[in-house]
């Protein structure tokens, strides 16, 4: 199942004006950082809020996500990250599939001493090392809890040895959807450059055109940027009546016995109608997405 998370916002565990911003609401998700966002010096205190910053952002309506750090501070991150009310942890620097399984073995634990559901919390991989790069589809593929992948474009053009912009960036991440495809998760993430946030025309323009490679939604770093992302990974009208045409041409010739069918002359056929479907999905899945944060929104006023 893709998550509906056209938007993925970094909040900062420990900052309680970001964790009570009111905005909040208006994301998908929000993925409470205890890694790069939260100095040396203020980890355990990330790590002491992170409960409290769980609740109010899950009461805002969106899905709730905890970035853990990578290395010996990971297994205290996780003691305070599998908890009620987190759908998935964003695990940075995944390196190696037996690095990740290790991750999982252990959230199951904690899963079982909390009272949790099994598999209640899922991963979001991030890639951003050269040998997680070339480890990318066994590491896919290592866990059932894996249900998305990111390309941490600055620390993987550092280990790499490059510049990180668009062009340099623009092979390594149509990579990621591919990987993505093939293990059956889900690709967050955008074709460019995505530091900068005072720029939400061009902002969009880079949604949109990472929406047409394959990518579904992004991680982002400001509010401003949420309103962009949920607009531009959004089925639009004229995408929605056609999937639903394609789909009823579709249904309509397998009655009749046939594999496919012309519609505005062009050929349908099963991987077109199973994109269709993919989108109506999508669609459907956003609408209650936007039902459920217009509910988180009144509450948060």
């Amino acid at each position: 199942m893709i998550p509906a998370w056209r938007s993925l916002l970094y909040v900062p565990a420990h900052v309680d004006k970001f964790v009570d911003n009111p905005r909040l609401a208006e994301a998908d998700a929000v993925i409470l950082d205890l890694e790069d966002s939260v100095p040396a010096d203020r980890k355990a205190q990330a790590r002491d809020q992170l409960s409290g910053a769980i609740s109010k952002v899950a009461a805002a309506g969106p899905n709730v996500l905890v970035r853990i750090n990578d290395g010996a501070l990971a297994e205290e991150d996780l003691a305070a990250a599998v908890k009620p009310g987190v759908s998935a942890l964003v695990i940075p620097k995944v390196r190696s599939a037996s690095q990740l399984g290790r991750l999982a073995d252990r959230v199951s634990d904690l899963e079982r001493c909390g009272g949790l559901a099994e598999r209640q919390i899922r991963f979001v991989v991030l890639i951003e090392t050269a040998d997680g790069f070339m480890a990318m589809r066994d590491i896919l593929c290592a866990s059932p809890r894996t249900l998305g992948v990111i390309l941490g474009a600055e620390d993987f053009a550092a280990d790499v040895g490059m510049v990180a912009d668009g062009p340099t960036l623009r092979g390594p991440r149509q990579q990621v959807v591919i990987a993505a495809a093939a293990a059956g998760v889900t690709p967050f993430g955008l074709m460019g450059a995505t530091t900068r946030f005072d720029d939400l025309a061009a902002y969009r323009a880079l949604a949109e055109e990472s929406k047409r490679f394959g990518y579904v939604g992004s991680t982002c770093i400001h509010p401003s940027q949420v309103e962009v992302l949920n607009a531009a990974f959004s089925p639009g009208p004229d995408e929605v009546v056609w999937a639903q045409r394609v789909c009823a041409a579709f249904e309509a010739a397998a009655r009749e016995g046939r594999g496919a069918v012309a519609l505005d002359g062009r050929m349908i056929d099963a991987p077109v109608a199973a994109r269709a479907e993919t989108l109506l999905a999508r669609h459907n899945a956003f609408q209650s997405k936007t039902a459920t944060k217009q509910g988180g929104l009144e509450r948060a006023r």
